[in-house]
């Protein structure tokens, strides 16, 4: 039997160039100078923020007033709140300091500030514009779909998709997810997305967030029922879905113990999977609580048959930082062969010619443009993106009748920072210490490459306290590296670092004064003479 037609309805969307707010698929566009769409990833819950702050333009949102409407009858410490204005902040490319968009009243709230014009368009329910094309990611692709296939096969699965930020690993599971929509449409999916702060102190903050997309979708009342019969402690988590004589019953179940609410979890995913095939994804599990890295130890370990199969993403140099439960308990699960690991490496030069193709497909990208953009982002994925549209913003390539055009030699093409990725990195930089932030500051202005001594860095602080700083620094490994030693004129040997990525340089090196940056970038730094480690 052929599938129905998808139902095409008219819908009142909120714009506010380049975005548009899509309330009926829950979703953010940006549109580009050309007038393709491009989906902008927000979580559930940073979505409805930004949807209620432009619900209310021009006036102030007061913090309770949005914990509130975006967590009802339910207890949220405002830093979460905080949290996902920083999501949105980073998905509109706004600047706390000179905001476009959301502008902070301190200590009050936030006021939504951009002309908004009320737009009816033809909405799609079944299909949506389409995102930009994954390249570079077809074996990882193929892998999920056969630990998919294993997991109808009644063999239940855990994958771990890991990688740096910026490396596609949402884009790759989201496009594994649009997948299993068109060749598996017998499998349930929900999501769970960790959120840094609170929701990493919440027990099981993703896996409610996933039970209760279960039970706010086609056949939630299945689930619901379910939820009332195994796992009563985590249907009251969801108020509308509680029965009167199940909340008379409310103070006895909420005396139940921790073990018991993840036994009660796991029982129901089992009893919910059996009924039909489930897919569960956490996103960013970095973030997430203990209870949550229990669960899917507790899943993973369950020797019955199962139809499910579950998808965790996180960035490895964040959980080995902090010592995260989940380092320990995901090599374990390797070593007894209960879960996968896909490690997302960063693209080709090859990889990224074939992105460039996909716009252009009857003529080929003009000689030393993929060259360019790889060596500039080193093959991260977001920030090849990130470059192309800052180029094709300021007008020095586009795209002109189906083939690429450089308007200036390539060779004299000025490459800088994306507002967008300048936002993402300085958040990254507000999270080190004053001392790490002034040494890579000093660091950035002799080059990608520099050593912890003094002399290098044009300061006079204490060598032992910039070697401790720089050791601190190179064990995250997503700022900055270990490579190799360096040798100097005296005999003495300095360990050296490198910069993760030029773009995080370049971020540290206009932080410095403009004189400064001019008095030590003048004069090419000499490569340093390296001894093998």
């Amino acid at each position: 039997m052929s599938a129905a037609r998808p139902s095409i309805v008219s819908a009142s969307t909120k714009e506010f160039p380049p975005f548009r707010l899509d309330t009926v698929n829950e979703c953010l566009w940006r549109r580009s100078d050309d007038g393709d769409e491009e989906r902008i990833r927000l979580t559930p819950k940073a979505f409805g923020v930004l949807q209620y702050l432009v619900d209310h333009p021009g006036r102030l949102v007061t913090q309770s007033e949005l914990l509130e409407a975006v967590w009802p009858d339910t207890y949220v410490q405002p830093e979460v709140l905080k949290s996902q204005i920083l999501d949105v902040r980073h998905a509109l490319g706004d600047d706390a300091k000179n905001p476009r968009f959301i502008e902070t009243l301190p200590r009050r709230g936030y006021q939504f500030i951009a002309p908004i014009a009320d737009v009816t368009v033809q909405v799609d329910l079944g299909n949506a514009p389409p995102s930009r094309k994954l390249v570079g990611r077809d074996a990882q692709l193929e892998e999920l779909r056969h630990c998919l296939q294993r997991s109808l096969a009644q063999q239940r699965q855990v994958v771990f998709v890991t990688g740096e930020t910026g490396i596609g690993k949402t884009s790759l599971v989201d496009e594994f997810v649009r997948g299993v929509a068109t060749d598996f449409p017998g499998v349930r999916v929900a999501r769970g997305q960790c959120v840094e702060g609170y929701g990493s102190k919440e027990a099981y903050y993703p896996v409610l967030e996933a039970l209760s997309e279960l039970c706010n979708g086609s056949g939630g009342d299945a689930v619901a029922r379910t939820l009332a019969v195994q796992a009563p402690t985590v249907l009251m988590q969801f108020p509308a879905h509680v029965r009167g004589e199940q909340r008379e019953r409310q103070g006895q179940i909420a005396r139940s113990t921790p073990e018991c609410m993840l036994r009660e979890i796991i029982e129901a995913t089992e009893t919910i999977s059996s009924e039909k095939p489930l897919l569960l994804v956490f996103e960013d599990l970095h973030w997430a609580d203990p209870s949550t890295v229990d669960f899917i130890s507790a899943l993973a370990r369950r020797r019955s048959a199962g139809k499910l199969m579950l998808i965790g993403t996180y960035r490895p140099v964040d959980v080995a930082l902090v010592q995260h439960p989940l380092k320990a308990v995901k090599q374990d699960l390797l070593v007894h062969q209960l879960c996968r690991e896909i490690a997302l490496e960063p693209l080709t030069e090859s990889e990224v010619a074939e992105y460039l193709a996909i716009e252009t497909p009857e003529a080929a990208a003009p000689q030393g443009l993929a060259s360019l953009i790889h060596r500039h982002s080193e093959g991260n994925p977001l920030f090849m993106v990130c470059i192309l549209d800052d180029l094709q913003g300021r007008g020095v390539i586009a795209v002109e009748n189906g083939t690429w055009h450089i308007k200036v030699p390539i060779e004299s093409i000025h490459l800088e920072t994306p507002e967008s990725l300048r936002g993402m990195i300085e958040l990254q930089i507000e999270k080190l210490s004053a001392d790490e932030q002034r040494v890579l500051e000093l660091a950035s202005v002799t080059g990608m490459s520099f050593t912890a001594n003094p002399n290098d860095l044009g300061t006079t602080q204490d060598q032992e306290k910039l070697e401790s700083t720089c050791e601190d620094l190179a064990r995250r490994q997503h700022i900055v590296r270990r490579m190799g030693w360096r040798r100097f004129p005296d005999g003495t040997i300095s360990q050296c670092y490198e910069f993760a990525h030029e773009l995080y340089r370049d971020v540290f090196c206009r932080r410095q004064a403009p004189s400064r940056r001019a008095r030590v970038c003048i004069e090419e730094t000499p490569a340093p003479s390296f001894l093998t480690a």
